[in-house]
């Protein structure tokens, strides 16, 4: 079995068959239980003897069954990542890819089946995972913590965590084979948003080089610390005497809180805050103070319908008042970006609205913003149709065809997988997609807005939804 030195003592993993080998389990911060519970992640005890890193740690403490997980715990002694890389060693390191999954700060972790980052690896990347606080455990800001805090902030725990994975990872990736100067960050969703908000903070050096961010949520507004601890008045306890309460008893008091709104572009409790000390604002891409790296940055073709299925919007009078509730005064202007000559036309056309609104209006933005500053700035909108499928793909589909976990039903869904999976090796090893030869990858600027149509054929877009996108920008610009 391989053995590898870390910071805190060796660790032992497992080979794969296919080339690679695996440390499962890695602790890469000490178990927040106990007095350490809504602390920021301490430092591990380092060991003596090898360490076996076999198995995948505890999941974080979340509602299970969303996402099948290989680890059978949940616990909140969850600070774990994981690392796949290949056996060979190459000079100068393997590129490394970190990756970080969807779930709204709520669900999350390393160890899913479907965000299995084995054949990416494989494909010549040395791969990590990694867990996180989540929900109460992870993003409670409470005015007693606040009181007991050196810095006098709270929240924000989870994404403390990523910091501290982040962290390691740069510290200790060269011993597994990774090149510690080659880190690209590819997450999806929430955790595409919690990779633009470590970029927003003030570092010396980013904490990673690169960046793969699959349909990221708006990241603006965030909610200020002081609201954030209103909305958990209700938890009317001291810090000491939450510490002393069960996870069970936890989870029953979380649904006492203020429960956030399930737009994406409105602020939300129970999520990153503006804490004041982690993060001091949520203007960062607006005023261009970020780390500026290369980035692949997109969404799919139907964002929406991932969250409006769930929504209790069926008539025309409930897409009025979404429309009203969104943009205000200019939903009268958007009903015509968003038409509904029935009730049977409403699911589609308040899909449409909220995947522009939460999901590509920012994304939109975003790229702007990358563009401004870094001409290693490459946009995509996917729209694949999976199998045999007819639908466009929704919010988060196409995670599981970036990591090759959803099985080929096709040999056109093997193939697609395949070009994507050189894509993103190719923009790990040189911050540039493209394949010489075999497909280009304009890069993005708010002059051409270019974007690259994931499909097959793969074909080069421009503009894509520009008319909607720019409506949604004077409407917001002129209520901001």
């Amino acid at each position: 079995m391989p053995i590898v030195s870390s910071s805190a003592g060796k660790l032992r993993g497992v080979r794969l068959d296919n080339g690679l080998i695996a440390f499962r389990g890695i602790p890469y911060a000490a178990a927040p239980v106990g007095p350490l519970r809504w602390r920021p992640p301490s430092p591990v005890t380092p060991w003596a003897d090898v360490k076996d890193a076999l198995d995948f740690g505890a999941d974080a403490i979340q509602v299970a069954g969303i996402r099948e997980s290989r680890t059978p715990a949940q616990s909140e002694d969850c600070l774990f990542l994981n690392i796949w890389a290949p056996e060979e060693k190459r000079e100068g390191g393997w590129p490394v890819i970190i990756w970080s999954g969807g779930g709204g700060f709520n669900t999350g972790g390393g160890a899913f089946v479907v965000e299995d980052p084995a054949k990416l690896a494989a494909r010549g990347a040395v791969v990590v995972s990694f867990n996180y606080r989540l929900g109460i455990f992870g993003f409670l800001a409470h005015r007693a913590l606040s009181a007991e805090s050196p810095v006098g902030s709270s929240g924000n725990y989870g994404l403390m965590d990523q910091v501290a994975a982040l962290e390691w990872v740069r510290e200790n990736i060269a011993a597994f084979g990774g090149d510690a100067n080659r880190i690209s960050y590819m997450a999806e969703s929430s955790g595409a948003a919690a990779g633009l908000l470590m970029l927003a903070m003030e570092r010396e050096r980013p904490l990673f080089d690169r960046a793969i961010l699959l349909s990221p949520g708006s990241i603006s507004p965030l909610l200020p610390l002081d609201q954030a601890e209103t909305s958990a008045a209700a938890l009317d306890m001291s810090a000491e005497d939450m510490r002393a309460l069960t996870v069970d008893e936890l989870l029953a008091a979380a649904k006492l809180l203020a429960a956030g709104p399930s737009n994406l572009s409105v602020a939300r409790p129970m999520r990153p805050i503006i804490d004041g000390h982690l993060i001091t604002s949520d203007r960062s891409y607006a005023e261009d103070r970020f780390a500026a790296v290369p980035v692949i940055i997109g969404t799919n073709e139907d964002e929406g319908r991932f969250f409006t299925r769930r929504m209790a919007i069926s008539t025309r009078a409930d897409l009025s008042r979404y429309l009203s509730d969104s943009v205000g005064i200019h939903a009268d202007q958007a009903a015509m970006f968003y038409p509904a000559a029935s009730d049977e036309d409403v699911a589609a056309a308040v899909a449409a609205a909220y995947g522009d609104i939460s999901i590509n209006h920012p994304v939109d933005r975003l790229a702007r913003a990358f563009a401004r500053r870094q001409p290693q700035t490459f946009r995509f909108v996917y729209t694949y149709r999976h199998g045999n499928t007819r639908k466009p793909p929704t919010h988060s589909e196409e995670a599981e065809t970036f990591l090759d976990t959803r099985p080929h039903v096709t040999p056109a869904d093997a193939e697609m997988a395949d070009l994507i999976g050189r894509y993103l090796l190719a923009f790990a090893e040189n911050g540039d997609p493209s394949l010489p030869g075999v497909s280009e990858w304009p890069a993005f600027d708010a002059e051409s807005e270019r974007y690259q149509r994931l499909d097959l054929p793969v074909t080069e877009g421009a503009r894509w939804r520009a008319e909607h996108m720019r409506f949604l920008s004077e409407a917001f610009d002129s209520t901001s």
